[in-house]
C-alpha cells in the first residue's frame, strides 16, 4: 500500500466520522453539548485540510469529501432547527462539567489545528 493511499484512506475515515459527528449532534440535549461536537466535527475537518496534499487527490477521495460536505451540512441544518428549543446548561452539576469539558477539549482542539495551518504559511511567506 502506497504512502499516498494509506493518507488518502485514513483521511477518509477521518471526515467520514467527523460528519457523522455532524449529524448526531442535533440529539444532544443541551446547547453546551451541540456546541462541543460541532467543534469536534470542526477539528476532524481541519485535520484532513492538514494532512492531505490537495494535489495528490484522486477521484474516489473528491466523492467521498463531497458526500461528507453535504452531511456537514445537514448536520448544521438539523442543529439549527433544534437550537431555539435546547437549553444552555443541564440541570445536574456533573453533566455540565462533563459538557464544559468537552467543550473546552474540542475548542483547544480546533485552535491548534488552525494554528497549524495558518503558522507555517505565514512564516513561509
Amino acid at each position: 500500500m502506497s504512502p499516498e493511499l494509506f493518507s488518502q484512506v485514513a483521511s477518509a475515515i477521518v471526515i467520514s466520522w467527523g460528519a457523522l459527528t455532524a449529524i448526531r449532534a442535533y440529539s444532544t440535549t443541551t446547547r453546551t453539548g451541540l456546541l462541543g461536537r460541532f467543534f469536534s466535527a470542526a477539528a476532524m475537518l481541519l485535520i484532513v485540510r492538514l494532512v492531505v496534499d490537495f494535489g495528490g487527490w484522486t477521484d474516489w477521495f473528491i466523492y467521498v469529501w463531497l458526500v461528507c460536505l453535504v452531511s456537514y451540512t445537514y448536520g448544521v441544518y438539523r442543529a439549527a432547527t433544534v437550537w431555539p428549543s435546547l437549553p444552555w446548561r443541564a440541570a445536574g452539576a456533573k453533566a455540565r462539567r462533563s459538557e464544559v469539558t468537552s467543550l473546552c477539549f474540542s475548542g483547544v482542539l480546533v485552535i491548534v489545528i488552525s494554528a497549524a495551518l495558518v503558522v507555517p504559511g505565514i512564516l513561509l511567506s
